[in-house]
């Protein structure tokens, strides 16, 4: 029989955002994790990893089989993508548990620590949320498959025997967060000069929990007094969508806030109790947000030069092949002029190649800006340079300088305007979307 004592802890779902800082947590606590997931660990290089799937049933068991605890974190965890395909999140997140705990079962690993979620309350009404209440059944789709997990440890539980910790998570954020997830989203978009759009009125709140605290949480689960318990592990604050914007707004400078439609089956947000794991764990959620928001900030801002670094090229390079397109579009345009004016001459004195230079320098640039769907990179230095263009010529048309420089404006003063009016125009299509798509991007 193997050493379950001094066994390997397995974590389902350890290469991803909290997983790889329960790992952490592991490690700091002189335990050995394992981890099991569809990727390979880019936080820990050192730590043992078996690459599978939750379906592969005799594989998980393998895994476990040695194992002193199970902590089964992996998941689908969008609700976006659950709702875009329930039938994969079902086939991860309750037929994938089952698998878990026949796993355990199968080799009598110890104890399994299930991750669930406070969107279990979503549709249980109560002026304040703890584990003793009863639940009604939920709207959505990933409650659904996270409360199915809760009945089949219960299940496993009655059965089996099998022993069980289920967690219901707040919302969790912090470093590693996947970009789909409201911080990481808000941060991005106000980093790029863009508006953090909020669902609603943007007044429902959530309990967040900073992700270095719940994974402090998850591993304390595993002591003896939480056999066959369910505690919440939520942050202490309750802090509204709107809110979260500011948070963002303040750690990294002006940003736009605007807002749209609400979501579907969103969380209400009364209040959730963390009682319990602060009496039975000795657990509470010591980061305030504002504070883990702007280390997540600090975090996010570190981890961009390398990515930077690599896209770079392929912004030049988009921005290049866009510009060879919008150079012939604007020669085309303005030889089109040009026959045009030679066919039916509007002024018989009207210096052709003038012409076709002056139609040329005031296309190129609404050719460039309004042909293409400019995305995030790219666009910014592109509506820099159009801007700047832009500013330029409407001074050396308009302000006085000295005779030096008042000679390359002399007779060209209309045409310095009209680039300047051209160039700024061109400036604010780079914002819009375009008819054309967006496939000279990459």
């Amino acid at each position: 029989m193997p050493d379950r004592a001094h066994g390997p802890v397995l974590v389902t779902g350890g290469s991803g955002f909290i997983g790889s800082h329960v790992v952490d947590r592991l490690l700091a606590a002189g335990l050995r994790p394992r981890i099991y997931d569809l990727r390979p660990s880019p936080w820990h290089p050192d730590v043992e990893v078996i690459v599978g799937d939750l379906a592969e049933l005799d594989r998980l068991s393998d895994a476990t089989a040695d194992c002193s605890a199970v902590i089964h974190l992996a998941a689908s965890a969008d609700v976006n993508e659950v709702l875009a395909d329930p039938v994969e999140a079902e086939r991860r997140n309750a037929c994938g548990t089952l698998h878990v705990l026949e796993a355990v079962r199968r080799t009598g690993a110890p104890r399994i620590v299930y991750a669930s979620t406070i969107w279990a309350y979503s549709d249980t009404p109560a002026e304040c949320h703890d584990e003793s209440l009863a639940l009604h059944p939920p709207a959505h789709l990933y409650t659904a498959t996270k409360l199915a997990g809760e009945l089949y440890c219960h299940s496993y539980g009655e059965l089996y025997g099998v022993e069980h910790t289920i967690l219901r998570f707040g919302i969790p954020y912090g470093p590693r967060a996947r970009p789909a997830a409201v911080l990481p989203a808000f941060t991005a978009r106000a980093l790029a000069g863009e508006p953090m759009t909020i669902a609603g009125d943007g007044s429902q709140t959530r309990r967040f929990v900073y992700v270095e605290d719940l994974a402090e949480g998850v591993v304390r689960a595993l002591a003896p007094a939480a056999a066959n318990r369910t505690y919440n592990l939520v942050g202490s604050e309750d802090t509204s969508v709107r809110e979260i914007a500011l948070a963002v707004r303040e750690a990294v400078g002006a940003a736009e806030i605007v807002h749209g439609p609400g979501r579907t089956g969103d969380f209400a947000g009364a209040p959730v109790s963390c009682e319990r794991a602060q009496t039975e764990l000795g657990w509470t959620a010591t980061t305030p947000f504002a504070e883990g928001v702007r280390r997540y900030v600090e975090w996010h801002r570190s981890a961009l030069p390398e990515p930077a670094r690599a896209v770079r090229p392929r912004i030049l390079g988009a921005i290049a092949r866009r510009s060879v397109l919008a150079l012939a579009g604007a020669l085309l345009t303005a030889l089109v002029i040009i026959g045009l004016a030679t066919l039916a001459p509007i002024d018989s004195d009207m210096d052709a190649y003038d012409t076709f230079v002056g139609a040329l320098l005031l296309m190129l640039p609404l050719v460039l800006a309004g042909g293409f769907e400019w995305q995030e990179h790219g666009g910014r230095e592109i509506r820099t340079a159009l801007a700047a263009a832009a500013a330029g010529s409407l001074a050396l048309a308009l302000l006085p300088w000295p005779s030096e420089l008042a000679h390359l404006r002399h007779g060209h003063e209309t045409l310095l305007v009209l680039f300047a009016l051209s160039a700024g125009l061109a400036a604010r299509l780079t914002s819009l979307k375009r008819a054309l798509p967006a496939w000279m991007s990459e």
